[in-house]
């Protein structure tokens, strides 16, 4: 992780608080972990970062079982999230959970992506005990818990999450949907579909321009569409279209309790959008330090055809979310 000595020494703030080194540490190393576990080579070379994986403080995702498992077995009384980060796969999703983590008055859940699906005992085994958010109110003067979980378009995701969790805060990142879908599709290829095209039975697997016009036939047609092979169990174009998700998170949490976050202003100013979600989570000032992305996709270059192509759908999808939100992204302008 990439901090300088100045982002050090100017995170000082007006309350008082400031962000702990440690802290970034612990949030940089699953993803490094991640990267050299994939990377790895050999049953025997991977062997000492399989065994270092199951004793992490943070993963984010998919914890070792067992780890869940001995949570719930432990005690009962723990925190409730106050928040939840959501947005689609490819959204920035992971490099703004990295920011507000980074609030001293935030304590880490046990995974940053935590599955919905479980049971409540199960989740609730990922969050802070209660003890733990004690000393953490001892040491900081405040202590609330949450998880970044990317579960758009899923809708199911919001009527459990607001019978479990009613009062809780939503910060939802949007991004550029033809941007959104590519990067998709390559994060995916990388990790999925590369593998399985070697075997002659994926041989015929569509390369991006052809499923996506697959998909975007079956969205017109009412059919249903290819699914990507991360994320919700949806196609990489639907996972782009925003407004229906949008429009049932406002009617069961209210608009008030969502904070829209557009990927792009975030990217090009990340500390400005962490100090407006501190507030939005009613945290005291801190000045966040300025990281390095820790889940970048793999590169790749979308043809300009393909990308005119994609604009020309999203268009009245993107139009539809502006009247809702009363805010134009700009999605689909002139580069």
């Amino acid at each position: 992780m990439s901090v300088s000595a100045a982002d050090i020494s100017m995170n000082g703030s007006s309350s008082g608080l400031a962000v702990d080194q440690k802290r970034l540490e612990t949030l940089h190393r699953p993803y490094q972990d991640f990267r050299r576990r994939t990377e790895a080579g050999g049953a025997w070379r991977n062997l000492p970062l399989e065994v270092a994986h199951h004793f992490r403080r943070y993963y984010f995702f998919n914890p070792p079982k067992w780890r869940v498992w001995a949570r719930t077995l432990g005690s009962g009384d723990r925190m409730a999230p106050s928040f939840a980060s959501i947005g689609a796969v490819r959204s920035g999703t992971s490099f703004l959970s990295s920011y507000i983590f980074q609030h001293p008055h935030v304590v880490l859940p046990l995974s940053k992506e935590i599955s919905f699906t479980e049971t409540m005992r199960e989740l609730m085994a990922h969050f802070p005990t209660l003890a733990a958010q004690r000393a953490a109110e001892q040491r900081n003067g405040g202590a609330i818990t949450g998880y970044c979980t990317p579960v758009m378009p899923n809708p199911l995701w919001i009527f459990l999450a607001q019978s479990m969790f009613p009062d809780m805060r939503i910060i939802c990142v949007l991004r550029d949907p033809v941007a959104r879908a590519f990067s998709h599709w390559r994060w995916d290829q990388k990790r999925f579909i590369s593998r399985k095209t070697q075997d002659p039975h994926w041989k015929g697997f569509p390369d991006f321009e052809t499923l996506i016009e697959a998909e975007k036939a079956t969205i017109r047609g009412g059919g249903m569409e290819p699914h990507a092979f991360s994320g919700a169990r949806a196609g990489y174009l639907r996972h782009s279209i925003y407004a229906p998700f949008l429009r049932l998170l406002f009617e069961k949490f209210g608009r008030d309790r969502v904070f829209i976050v557009d990927a792009a202003e975030f990217f090009r100013d990340p500390r400005s959008t962490a100090k407006e979600i501190y507030a939005f989570l009613g945290l005291p000032e801190v000045e966040p330090l300025v990281i390095e992305e820790q889940n970048p996709g793999p590169p790749g270059k979308l043809d300009d055809g393909v990308r005119e192509n994609l604009a020309a759908f999203f268009q009245p999808y993107n139009e539809d979310l502006y009247a809702l939100l009363d805010r134009d992204f700009g999605w689909g302008a002139a580069r």
